[in-house]
């Protein structure tokens, strides 16, 4: 079961509420639904760490666990798959993300001169602001809609394909 899999590569709730630097998520730790491998839990936090990779701002992993604490979903997947949106992939991500929202606010595509300036920078920001953050919301509710449900389909598809096999 897929359940079997999550627990063995998560930490032990005991060990980690033996850290000291951690002791203000005691109340937290032994909550099932933000740090247990359940279906809705899971495809929840599949969904938020999707959707908080793909907007373009820092601390995405602070706004991903606290949407995760509020939504009763895994906390620790939320946070991981927002790294989904790392260095590597940040900038086709956002790319794609501005053409997406200038294609929803129909406005053109804005062509950049670059140069590596903050005064650039932030006159380009000007520009692209809007169509990059339609973009990325409309792009990460999709992404978000898409791995709540295939997490939902795949772990029910799991759970009755080993119920058969159990059965025979």
């Amino acid at each position: 079961m897929p359940r079997k899999f999550f627990k063995r590569i998560s930490p032990d709730t005991k060990k980690l509420s033996q850290y000291q630097s951690l002791s203000w998520l005691n109340g937290f730790l032994h909550n099932t639904q933000l740090w247990g491998f359940k279906r809705t839990s899971v495809a929840k936090g599949c969904a938020i760490g999707l959707f908080c990779c793909m907007i373009p701002m820092p601390l995405q992993m602070l706004l991903a666990a606290m949407i995760a604490l509020a939504w009763g979903a895994n906390i620790p997947l939320s946070v991981a798959l927002v790294w989904v949106s790392n260095p590597i992939t940040m900038a086709p991500m956002f790319y794609a993300n501005y053409k997406f929202g200038s294609w929803l606010l129909q406005t053109p595509v804005y062509q950049l001169n670059f140069e590596w300036s903050a005064g650039w920078f932030w006159q380009q920001l000007h520009h692209l602001w809007k169509p990059l953050y339609a973009g990325s919301f409309a792009g990460g509710l999709i992404l978000a809609l898409v791995a709540f449900f295939t997490v939902q389909l795949l772990w029910t598809w799991q759970v009755r394909r080993n119920w058969l096999r159990r059965k025979r």
